[in-house]
């Protein structure tokens, strides 16, 4: 990648040299091969649905408070607006949504005092805060293994935003969503950074927490100007950060990819496996009928059926079907103005479709039509979003 023109480059000296560990050859039950992941359009439709469902335990919020209360803001600050209490964020029986894990989000840019908070989260986001799918990357026989299993898994993770990664000559890259690439979310370019601070450190302390003390990156690029808490980020990362950089990556080098975790472990690893399979499908069939609806309306690109006849095949009646949904806390035309609003912004902001072109790929009649409902839903014009 090249650099942009106003990048900064915070380098950090460091004398840890990883050791030649042999790489595990126990490779008698190998997990399943990892899942594509999103793309950002698919990520940006999905996000549209899933932001408000409950079907995450409460560990990333609890890591989130107990943060924030040692900087001196309070859980029920904290949790303002997010409809928990601090009894139920310690429940494990309580399940939560990437939305309200969004306002204590953004409760913290708000309310904390520190703004390198973002970086001790995720310096606190060790492998128990992922559950069982963090065990399960813990046994797994190589690092490659380890980061195909964090991919197929990320959804049981609160997923804020969507990650991949990439082998290159000789490193290895983790790629983050810039800004723009999460429109759908609404964040402020604070709160922005906030999040990625989190993923950021949260990445590398799953990696220390996974391969041991040795395992730090190379290089960090972040699509954001260096804030001023950038030396911060250096210290927390243990590698040379560059900003201003057009994409966000975490660079490792190829080489490890083949060399074994502290606790690999080929039964243990297939056991988790095998839970975290039931649990991806806990997750889908706790989604409920929003979840079905949602999947009807983005069967077929570029065609969205009306609420007749996604009614008629899930066999049920146009009233039926809003009565369910608005039980669920949603409606239809909401659901589809949302996958429309989501796909719009992922659009303008990724690709260089016209806006005729835009409007048909949405099923709107025409460019205006398209123009008055992205202006109702954003504030502003296509052309001025896409500035």
């Amino acid at each position: 990648m090249t650099a942009a023109s106003d990048t900064v480059v915070i380098p950090v000296a460091t004398d840890t040299a990883a050791p030649a560990h042999a790489a595990s050859s126990a490779r008698a039950q190998t997990p399943p091969a990892p899942a594509a992941p999103l793309s950002a359009s698919h990520f940006a439709a999905h996000t549209a649905l899933s932001l408000r469902e409950p079907l995450y335990a409460p560990l990333k919020i609890l890591t989130l408070v107990q943060a924030l209360d040692e900087v001196g803001v309070s859980p029920a600050s904290a949790l303002a607006g997010t409809g928990l209490s601090a009894a139920q964020i310690d429940d494990p029986a309580t399940r939560t949504s990437i939305r309200q894990l969004l306002t204590v989000g953004r409760n913290a840019v708000r309310l904390s005092p520190v703004p390198e908070l973002g970086l001790r989260v995720g310096q606190r986001l060790h492998i128990s805060s992922y559950g069982l799918y963090g065990y399960a990357m813990l046994c797994t026989g190589t690092m490659r293994e380890g980061f195909e299993m964090s991919m197929r898994y990320h959804a049981l993770g609160t997923p804020v935003m969507p990650v991949r990664f990439s082998e290159e000559a000789c490193q290895v890259i983790w790629h983050l969503p810039t800004h723009a690439e999460l429109a759908m979310l609404d964040l402020t370019p604070d709160e922005y950074g906030f999040f990625l601070d989190i993923q950021f450190a949260g990445h590398a302390t799953l990696v220390l927490d996974v391969m041991g003390p040795w395992c730090l990156p190379i290089e960090a690029r972040y699509a954001r100007p260096a804030p001023a808490h950038a030396e911060a980020i250096t210290r927390t990362l243990g590698c040379p950060v560059r900003f201003g950089e057009t994409r966000n990556e975490l660079h490792y080098p190829r080489e490890w990819l083949d060399r074994a975790p502290q606790m690999a472990n080929p039964i243990t690893v297939a056991e988790m496996s095998a839970t975290c399979e039931r649990l991806l499908a806990q997750i889908g069939w706790q989604a409920g009928l929003t979840r079905r609806v949602y999947e009807e309306i983005t069967r077929v690109p570029g065609r969205f059926p009306g609420i007749e006849e996604v009614a008629s095949t899930l066999c049920m009646t146009s009233r039926t079907l809003r009565r369910r949904l608005n039980d669920e806390g949603t409606s239809f035309s909401e659901l589809l103005a949302s996958v429309r609003h989501a796909l719009a912004l992922d659009y303008l902001g990724t690709t260089s479709l016209s806006l005729d072109d835009i409007a048909a790929a949405l099923d709107f009649s025409d460019a205006n039509s398209f123009r008055h409902a992205f202006k109702r839903w954003t504030g502003k014009s296509p052309v001025a979003f896409r500035r």
